[in-house]
């Protein structure tokens, strides 16, 4: 008798998918002989294919028949309602992610799913990459297993190949997230004018942008915006020596193909979360303690105030000479870093930052505070502080890692510490009294989390999210209730 397969339900967008690649291999190595069944939007699946860890795909129009099979797994990585209601219906031996139960009641499933859905709203310290998380429930041991993709080509000598093109992808899925037309035709004017040859690049939703950047460059740049469909774009995608883009689909497919990206992340995105998923790409972002918002709450986009065209005209120059890994020069001025894209610390996505002056992670220069009053280095000590706390919660890491977190966040944020645990002994307390009264009283209330100090938030929005998973049992509020008591001690 074969394996009971696995089915994947995806999200509806081309970059969601390609993120799930590496969801795929891990699961194609740690259980094999299982094969793979992944629901989505074909208009996405059919000309990635090529691209795919072996699946069979199906349309989230074909999917009745599935009713009727039985699974070893299935894992739901969409939000739609009706992929819930497939998880919570098909029959399978577990299930991770979102279902649907018999009386229509939402769960989810599995520690990390249940993290990545406490993050809506609330990631501001987050350094755990989408493709990480859609895999952690399933497969950490698997983790430091190389990908299939190719690593990224080399770029030294790449401005004198004969097709030496730098592909300027210019749209993304919502306006915030990309640079302006007046950016575009900025940079493209300064790599015409460098001897490099721009090519304007995007789908059918970028070809009033396209043209629009033609038009205001009224240079000989090549806008093929609109021109390609996704598999063409596909191939095209290979013959450039470097992809300059927002945070967008082509960007994820690129890095499967190895081709080079400078990903210029800016908007409402943070690219420790949808980055380049794979080792040796590029990521440029304001320098601001606000990067890596999930929405704007300023009163401006001060992160596209900081993607100066110069600058990235600068860094794209200095990243074609092939001298990317003896660092940077000295920027003119603070406004963008630098990082490479890589993997580390149990196979985690990490970002490096480049910086002629010093060689370590997350080179952060203490600055403006931002709407939380910390600075960059106070925000970047809690976020690799609550990455580690996580990590040891579900399991990933040793306690060593745990308690060596405390002592990190204790020497580079000592106020940060203090208020840590003084507001984890409040909400202990607060905790406690819900606990004799009625451990149910967070079921109807919206928010929680946010009636704590922020740097607290990922906990609080964490530790909501459990009680209400757990429909307000007393086992999980006790278990919340533990770890906010672990929070206050600082164990």
């Amino acid at each position: 008798m074969s394996n009971k397969p696995i089915l994947i339900l995806q999200m509806q967008r081309m970059g969601d998918l390609v993120l799930s690649f590496p969801l795929m291999e891990h699961l194609q190595r740690r259980y094999p002989g299982h094969g793979l069944k992944v629901v989505g939007e074909r208009a996405f699946f059919e000309p990635l294919q090529h691209l795919s860890p072996l699946a069979e795909y199906i349309s989230y129009e074909e999917t009745g028949g599935l009713r009727n099979e039985k699974f070893h797994m299935v894992i739901n990585l969409s939000h739609r309602r009706e992929a819930a209601a497939l998880a919570g219906a098909v029959k399978s031996d577990s299930t991770l992610g979102q279902r649907l139960d018999a009386k229509e009641r939402l769960f989810i499933d599995g520690n990390w799913h249940l993290y990545r859905a406490s993050l809506t709203h609330n990631n501001r310290y987050n350094l755990y990459h989408w493709s990480d998380l859609n895999a952690l429930d399933v497969a950490p041991p698997h983790f430091s297993s190389p990908a299939s993709c190719p690593p990224p080509r080399s770029l030294a000598g790449a401005s004198t190949l004969k097709r030496g093109r730098i592909g300027l992808f210019l749209g993304a899925s919502e306006e915030v997230k990309h640079p302006s037309v007046t950016f575009w035709a900025d940079l493209a004017n300064r790599l015409l004018h460098a001897g490099y040859r721009p090519v304007l690049l995007g789908g059918t939703a970028e070809t009033g942008l396209g043209s629009a950047v033609a038009l205001k460059l009224n240079a000989p740049a090549l806008n093929l915006c609109g021109h390609f469909n996704l598999q063409a774009l596909t191939h095209f995608l290979k013959e450039l020596a470097l992809l300059v883009v927002p945070d967008t689909g082509p960007m994820h497919v690129a890095t499967r193909i190895g081709t080079p990206v400078l990903n210029l992340s800016m908007g409402s995105v943070n690219a420790w979360e949808t980055g380049p998923a794979t080792p040796g790409h590029h990521v440029a972002r304001a320098r601001l303690s606000c990067s890596g918002c999930w929405q704007c709450t300023r009163d401006r986009l001060y992160c596209h105030d900081n993607m100066r065209p110069e600058n990235v005209a600068a860094l794209i120059q200095h990243m074609l000479s092939g001298t990317m890994d003896k660092g940077l020069p000295p920027p003119a001025d603070n406004s963008l870093e630098v990082f490479r894209t890589g993997r580390k610390n149990h196979g985690l996505y990490t970002l490096t930052a480049l910086d002629s002056s010093s060689d370590l992670e997350e080179n952060i220069r203490s600055g403006a505070q931002d709407t939380q009053g910390e600075s960059l280095e106070q925000r970047q000590a809690l976020s690799r502080f609550w990455q580690d706390w996580f990590g040891n919660c579900f399991g990933l890491f040793p306690d060593e890692i745990r308690q060596r977190a405390w002592k990190n966040l204790e020497a580079r944020h000592p106020s940060g510490v203090a208020k840590l645990r003084t507001s984890a002994a409040s909400l202990a307390a607060e905790l406690s009294r819900l606990f004799k009264i009625d451990p149910t009283a967070l079921l109807q209330t919206n928010d929680y989390w946010r009636q704590a100090p922020p740097l607290l938030h990922p906990f609080t929005g964490y530790a909501q999210m459990y009680v209400q998973n757990a429909l307000g049992s007393r086992e999980a509020f006790s278990h919340t209730l533990s770890l906010a008591e672990r929070l206050a001690e600082g164990t």
